[in-house]
C-alpha cells in the first residue's frame, strides 16, 4: 500500500510539473498585433476617385479625392500603468521599414498604385497581449534621416516617387490631392504636409547643409485606443472644414504644399496640430498661427 501512495504521488507531481512548463512556454510567446487604419471625408469612408459633398468652409463645395496617403513611425503604445512601450514594426520590404510605415488607401484611380495598405504590423513582447494597453502615440512623417536619404539609395516605402519632393526638401509625410468643385471650376486643392525651410547652401540638391528650420512632423497620441477593438481613422474633411477648396490664391501652390508663403495652410497646419508660420514676403516677420488640437485622427 505504500508503494501504491508513494507512486500516485509521484505522477501528481510529474503533472504538475508539466502543467507548469506549458503556461511558462505560453506566457514567453510573443504576439502579433495588427493596428488597423481607416480614412475619411467628414465622417464617409474613403474611396479614391469619389466626390464628396459639403467639404470645407463652402457648404455647396464637392471635392473629388485622387490620393491619400501619409508616412507615420515611432510608434508606441501606452500601458496600464501609464508608461510607453515603443513598437517594433515588422519589416515587410514593402510597407514598413524600421519604425516608419506607410499607410495608402489610393488604388491608382489617377496617382500611385493599385496596392493599398491599411494596416500596422507589430509583435508585443513575451507575455503580453493587446489587453495590456489602453493608448497609442505616433509621429507624422519621417525621421530627419530617412526623409533626406537619397531616394535612389533607400528601400521601401522611403523611396515611393509619388511622395518625394527633393533630396533637399525630404518627403511628403501626408499627400492628399483633389480638385475642388469637380463640375465647375476644377480647382485642384491638395495636402502636401512635408519639413520646410531647408537650406541647401551648395545648390547641390542633396540633403539640407543644417536642420530644417519647420520639420512639420506633428505627433499624435489618442489615450483612449484599444488594440483589436478599434480602428483609427485620418478624416481629411475634418483637417479642411475652414478651407475653401473651390479656391486658390494667385500666384501660390494649389492648396496647402506647407509653403511659409502660402494663405491656404493658414487654416490646415493647425488642425495636425503643427504651429504654421506664415511669411508672405521675403525678410518679414512671420505671423504665428498657433497649433490646434488635432483633428486629423481619431477613433472608432
Amino acid at each position: 500500500m505504500r508503494r501504491l501512495v508513494l507512486s500516485v504521488c509521484c505522477l501528481a507531481v510529474l503533472q504538475g510539473c508539466n502543467d507548469d512548463s506549458s503556461t511558462n512556454i505560453s506566457s514567453t510567446a510573443s504576439t502579433d498585433l495588427s493596428i488597423k487604419f481607416a480614412a475619411a471625408v467628414n465622417g464617409e469612408n474613403f474611396s479614391c476617385g469619389t466626390t464628396y459633398k459639403n467639404v470645407g468652409s463652402a457648404t455647396t463645395n464637392e471635392y473629388k479625392i485622387n490620393d491619400f496617403r501619409f508616412y507615420l513611425y515611432d510608434m508606441k503604445l501606452q500601458q496600464r500603468d501609464g508608461t510607453f512601450y515603443p513598437l517594433t514594426l515588422k519589416q515587410d520590404g514593402k510597407w514598413q521599414y524600421k519604425d516608419i510605415a506607410l499607410l495608402d488607401f489610393e488604388n491608382g484611380c489617377l496617382n500611385g498604385t493599385v496596392d493599398t495598405n491599411t494596416q500596422i504590423t507589430t509583435t508585443l513582447p513575451a507575455g503580453k497581449t493587446a489587453s495590456d494597453y489602453k493608448g497609442i502615440c505616433f509621429t507624422v512623417g519621417l525621421p530627419f534621416t530617412e526623409n533626406h536619404a537619397d531616394p535612389t539609395a533607400t528601400v521601401s516605402p522611403i523611396n515611393v516617387t509619388g511622395l518625394l519632393w527633393s533630396w533637399t526638401t525630404g518627403r511628403k509625410f501626408i499627400r492628399v490631392d483633389g480638385v475642388g468643385d469637380p463640375l465647375g471650376l476644377n480647382t485642384p486643392f491638395v495636402l502636401h504636409l512635408g519639413s520646410t525651410g531647408c537650406s541647401d547652401v551648395n545648390k547641390v540638391g542633396k540633403q539640407p547643409d543644417a536642420p530644417c528650420t519647420y520639420l512639420n512632423t506633428p505627433q499624435v497620441c489618442l489615450t483612449e485606443f484599444v488594440p483589436n477593438q478599434q480602428t483609427i481613422v485620418a478624416d481629411i474633411g475634418k483637417v479642411l472644414k475652414n478651407s475653401n477648396i473651390a479656391y486658390n490664391t494667385p500666384d501660390t501652390s494649389s492648396g496647402c504644399m506647407s509653403g511659409n508663403n502660402d494663405p491656404e495652410c493658414q487654416n490646415i497646419l493647425p488642425a495636425l496640430g503643427l504651429d504654421f508660420a506664415y511669411i508672405p514676403a521675403t525678410g518679414s516677420t512671420p505671423v504665428v498661427f498657433p497649433k490646434q488640437t488635432q483633428t486629423f485622427f481619431s477613433l472608432k
